[in-house]
């Protein structure tokens, strides 16, 4: 089995020569390590759940992706609860995905070579109309003679919280466990045996005989063809994935795989009725084993989510970007309100819950705090405002109808950056230390007023775009005096602070300055020389807002990559994307963070912004032909 290559050198690494550009071979079907790297996601568009390689259900929120818990070992062994498929003498397993999918399949190598495949799926509803309570499905399939299994579940209601479930067989295959007014229904080919808060149940798999279980959140039945269930799922993911037209697909065609599955990942943390995107599935996954910083991501972030929303653009899906816009004016408070834009929502657009711990569970390789909610809901983070407004700019090109329908309710988002960005925020990091002036802040406000012209200039607003053009010119000379560091070279994270920040990459990445300019080039280097191990970049080397390490925030590491292919620099690019792409888990799913020194991924997973980071990096790297 490969385990990463650990990296121990500093600073720029300059490469010489050609580099061939052949994508890394697929990697091992099961890691040499026992991480969060274990699981594969699967979905509805509602809610997500992850099943391990060993096929554990250890985390599933229901029905929807920020509910409590119903399984959830990923961050409690004893007392989470899981569901899990147990063949008997199994020697080894692998995972796929169903290719062009999010239908996960586990393979189980048994004694006697047989073999047995369970293909975990959640069904997707037709319509955003008619949206079914969440069915995850586990499809059962025998090789080689007859496989006995042991189907074990144990439901923890609301995060452990709940009183033991109620257990209520009915018939030979179905069992309920009730608890308040949570409900499941779970069906097994087999009878059923209960033991406290555990059920049970037996039965043999047999060549030719599919077997199917099933997990229902509320009222229902079991499916009456699994099999049409499972042909109507991948005719689904395929149906949505394929867009071979789209600029991202026709620049990083080379990386086709990696870009598919970075696709698939962020529409499956799409919400089907509301059309936005979490920011991850899980919550407190820590950035560093026993650290503090443990957070909730379940989430719409409005900045992350507007990231998402310009890949969807890249990748030709306009309707997702549609989307978000609809789900983004609905959340947003009408005219006067004292806080226009939230920086993180529901689904519902509502404000999320506060944030809470808890403290009866032990948490994720024992490192508590265990977090639900997110306080980052009342931070002031002046960059989401360049983030909407670029966006709705991006999509302009490609839909300027509906931008311009949509115009009067954002030109107040780059007015208010016209008028507050001089105010100390959070910034992108969300740090809970004393807001300061953050340069990324206002680079990001910049970006609000400037596109903000240009959208202005387009929708026949001309004064207006003049307005915005004179406040985008007072910000870059505050940025370019302030945010500018002459003795460093480089851009630096605040105006009262004199150390580098890798959210200071996108300084070209979204237009302030050119690739190619001495200022941008001197950034590159001061983040490779301060804040980078090998290809994994940290997002700053000093922090006020919270004790303990952190690991490399792999988005940075893939800006880099954008960065350096953009500036002419293909071949390192190249180089480092290969190196990342190498860290990836055995699905090409990714975490938020990585340890490069101990080979371990850390942080909340699935990341979409980590996959974000993916796609826009194949994209820079371009369309030349492997060689």
């Amino acid at each position: 089995m490969r385990s990463p290559a650990r990296r121990s050198a500093s600073g720029p690494r300059r490469a010489s020569g050609r580099n061939r550009e052949t994508p890394p071979k697929d990697p091992p079907a099961t890691p040499a390590w026992d991480t969060i790297y274990s699981y594969g996601a699967i979905g509805n568009l509602r809610t997500a759940a992850l099943v391990s390689a060993r096929g554990s259900i250890d985390w599933a929120c229901l029905p929807r992706f920020a509910a409590p818990s119903v399984f959830g070992r990923l961050l409690d062994r004893a007392r989470g609860g899981f569901h899990l498929v147990e063949p008997e003498s199994c020697k080894v397993t692998t995972q796929r995905y169903v290719p062009a999918t999010n239908v996960l399949r586990t393979h189980f190598l048994l004694e006697g070579a047989r073999q047995l495949t369970v293909t975990d799926f959640m069904p997707v509803a037709k319509a955003r109309t008619a949206v079914p309570e969440p069915r995850i499905v586990r499809r059962l399939e025998a090789e080689g003679g007859p496989v006995p299994v042991r189907l074990v579940v144990e439901p923890r209601f609301d995060y452990g919280r709940a009183p033991a479930p109620r257990w209520q067989v009915s018939g030979k295959g179905t069992i309920r466990a009730r608890s308040g007014s949570a409900l499941l229904n779970l069906f097994s080919p087999g009878s059923w045996q209960v033991e406290g808060r555990v059920a049970a149940s037996t039965f043999a798999v047999r060549p030719g005989q599919g077997a199917t279980t099933e997990i229902l959140w509320g009222e229902g039945t079991p499916l009456a063809s699994p099999d049409a269930s499972l042909r109507d799922t991948i005719r689904f993911w395929r149906g949505w994935v394929h867009r071979p037209d789209s600029p991202m697909h026709r620049a990083a065609h080379v990386w086709h795989d990696w870009v598919e599955r970075s696709e698939l990942l962020l529409k499956l943390l799409s919400d089907h009725e509301s059309g936005a995107f979490v920011a991850a599935p899980t919550t407190s996954l820590p950035e560093w084993p026993g650290g503090p910083r443990n957070w909730d991501y379940r989430y719409v972030w409005v900045r992350d989510a507007a990231f998402a929303a310009q890949a969807f653009i890249a990748l030709g899906h306009l309707e997702e970007a549609r989307q978000y816009f609809r789900w983004l004016l609905s959340a947003m408070p009408r005219k006067g309100a004292r806080v226009p834009l939230r920086t993180l929502y529901d689904l519902s657009g509502e404000a999320p819950p506060h944030e809470e711990r808890l403290d009866h569970w032990d948490g994720y390789a024992g490192s508590k705090p265990i977090r639900i909610g997110n306080a980052a809901a009342s931070q002031l983070q002046l960059d989401i405002f360049g983030e909407v407004v670029g966006s709705a700019a991006q999509l302009a090109h490609a839909d300027p109808e509906f931008v311009r329908k949509a115009w009067p309710r954002l030109r107040p988002l780059a007015e208010l950056a016209a008028r507050e960005w001089t105010r100390r925020d959070s910034g992108i990091w969300e740090s809970r230390a004393a807001p300061t002036h953050y340069t990324h802040s206002k680079l990001m406000c910049w970006v609000a007023v400037a596109r903000g012209a240009e959208l202005a200039e387009r929708f026949g607003e001309p004064s207006r775009a003049e307005e915005f053009r004179v406040a985008a010119e007072a910000i870059r000379r505050v940025l370019l005096d302030r945010g500018f560091d002459q003795r460093l070279g480089g851009f630096v994270q605040g105006f009262d602070r004199r150390w580098p920040d890798a959210s200071l990459l996108r300084v070209p990445m979204v237009g302030f300055l050119p690739y190619t300019d001495s200022r941008v080039q001197g950034t590159i280097r001061l983040v490779e020389e301060k804040l980078t191990r090998g290809p994994f970049v940290y997002r700053y080397s000093s922090s006020r807002s919270l004790h303990g390490p952190e690991g490399a925030f792999l988005l940075c590491s893939f800006w880099l990559v954008e960065c350096l292919a953009r500036s002419g620099e293909r071949a390192r690019a190249v180089r480092n994307f290969r190196e990342l792409l190498k860290v990836a888990g055995p699905l090409r799913l990714f975490s938020e963070e990585y340890d490069p020194t101990g080979a371990v991924p850390l942080g909340n997973y699935p990341q979409a912004f980590t996959h974000i980071g993916v796609l826009r990096a194949a994209m820079a790297i371009g369309a030349e032909p492997a060689s």
